[in-house]
């Protein structure tokens, strides 16, 4: 399941420095410091099969399994136990093997191959060349691995990645949730979240595999902590959000503190019910939860949320998106006028916001004789028309305002433009009775001709010879210099007129 947040926008006067200084920096660190990391692993995983040690420790593992413990081992080195199993065969049990944390670290301390075995010496130097070769990677050297807890791999852990799609999920989830976050915390408490939210990750993680001598990387449990506080600064404020379920996706609009129960409840399914897997669920959980606490903290004590954090990007009146939402509480109170009032603010930001255009349609039609309505319903259809796909939400509003207006009072120019959108979008009856109006009231009108033509060609199109006829000769007669003549002539010299 994959949940992200949408709602936020960022103000070019106020860059969220921090966020991009985090991603530059984790960036410098993974494309120019881990660069050799793929090398130096290509050549630990050749040494770990060519040198035998991958079939002793696997045959040591498949003994753990099934009994518990493990006895003998003696032979593993024999040329017939090589060429009786390929190396590509073992790959998924070594993959099982070096995920199962309690193993590994009883591997490491001796306490699976021990030293009473005779083939102990043996293994023990390959493991600990094995374990050399891979000492000189960045993240065995910086990572934070439960075994062995120190406050250098705990802060350093979160600016180290094992590819390049680690590292890009990250960081797309730093920046859609960071920059919001940022804005509205200030640099450095917000610094401090990133930071202190890692640390509570890699704890979490320390204590639910504190065994584990595999080291842990990646920003996941810092931008987890965001989330947490994104989500707690929201509230019951509903935000954007795309999700996915596999096979299927969508946007809706929830609360953000659902968004947090869904983060958590994922995230710990997946760690008590979900198959084995190198994800650190653990340290989102652990990041999760430490930010949802330090967000309700920074909303208790400094008294600020969504709203005031969106007021401060557009000016007193607010955000769009934060306005239209109070404008559609108060029409759900019944209160037209408080709702107007939020809705023209709206537009004042985002003149183009259809579902404010709409709702204000909506409104002023309960007062057909307003000069609002007819405002408003022009403003509308003005929208509407500028879109295909709305075609049928504009014949629909284009019905009802002539069904609601005593007389009508459209602009000119409105008109022409809903004629030519309905002949083009199929809606010809519409268009031509549009088209009669004009020649009667605006014959001269510059745009006539086009609009004739766009007729004309509906026509033809519907199979209406007759009546595109009649269109064109008119544009040819009326408008003999326009360019449209000319196209007008020459289809009807196609229809044989």
């Amino acid at each position: 399941m994959l949940i992200v947040p949408l709602s936020g926008r960022m103000s070019l006067r106020n860059p969220p420095i921090v966020t991009i200084g985090i991603i530059l920096i984790t960036c410098v660190v993974f494309f120019f410091f881990q660069s050799a990391d793929r090398g130096i692993q290509k050549r630990a995983q050749d040494y770990y099969l060519g040198s035998n040690l991958a079939f002793i420790e696997t045959a040591a593992y498949e003994q753990y399994l099934e009994y518990g413990t493990v006895v003998g081992l003696t032979g593993f080195e024999a040329p017939d136990r090589r060429a009786s199993r390929a190396q590509e065969d073992l790959f998924p049990l070594i993959a099982s093997m070096h995920g199962d944390g309690e193993f590994m670290a009883r591997l490491e301390k001796n306490q699976i191959i021990t030293p009473e075995m005779e083939i102990y010496p043996s293994w023990r130097e390959k493991r600990d060349r094995f374990n050399a070769i891979l000492s000189h990677t960045m993240a065995v050297r910086w990572g934070f691995r439960p075994a062995d807890w120190n406050v250098r791999g705990a802060f350093a852990y979160m600016f180290l990645h094992g590819g390049l799609m680690h590292l890009a999920g990250n960081m797309i989830f730093l920046w859609l949730v960071g920059c919001m976050l940022e804005m509205a915390w200030g640099r450095i408490l917000y610094l401090g979240l990133y930071v202190a939210g890692g640390f509570f990750a890699a704890a979490l993680f320390g204590l639910v595999h504190h065994a584990d001598t595999a080291p842990l990387i990646g920003a996941s449990g810092a931008v987890a902590a965001l989330m947490g506080a994104y989500a707690v600064f929201y509230g019951r404020h509903r935000i954007k959000v795309f999700y996915s379920l596999g096979f299927y996706f969508n946007y809706t609009m929830v609360p953000g503190v659902v968004i947090l129960v869904l983060w958590m409840g994922n995230e710990m399914f997946q760690l008590f019910f979900g198959p084995k897997s190198q994800v650190a669920y653990a340290a989102h959980i652990g990041g999760l939860a430490s930010g949802a606490a330090m967000g309700l903290i920074h909303r208790t004590f400094s008294g600020r949320g969504a709203e005031q954090v969106l007021e401060g990007e557009h000016g007193p009146g607010g955000s769009a998106a934060a306005l239209l939402d109070r404008a559609l509480k108060q029409v759900e109170k019944l209160d037209m006028q408080g709702a107007r009032d939020l809705l023209r603010q709206v537009l004042a930001i985002d003149p183009n916001n259809r579902a404010a255009l709409t709702q204000m349609y909506h409104a002023d039609k309960l007062n057909p004789e307003s000069d609002e309505f007819h405002a408003s319903a022009g403003r509308l259809l003005e929208n509407l028309v500028n879109d295909r796909q709305t075609h049928r939400e504009a014949l629909a509003v284009y019905r009802e305002y002539l069904e609601k207006a005593e007389k009508p009072r459209l602009p000119l120019p409105l008109l022409f433009a809903v004629s030519s959108y309905f002949a083009a979008t199929g809606h010809l009856e519409e268009a031509e009775k549009i088209m009669g109006l004009l020649l009667k009231k605006k014959p001269d009108l510059e745009k006539m001709p086009e609009g004739l033509l766009h007729v004309a060609r509906a026509c033809l199109k519907e199979k209406l010879e007759s009546k595109a006829r009649s269109y064109l000769q008119v544009i040819c007669m009326r408008y003999p210099l326009s360019a449209e003549s000319s196209v007008a002539r020459r289809l009807l010299d196609d229809l044989g007129d």
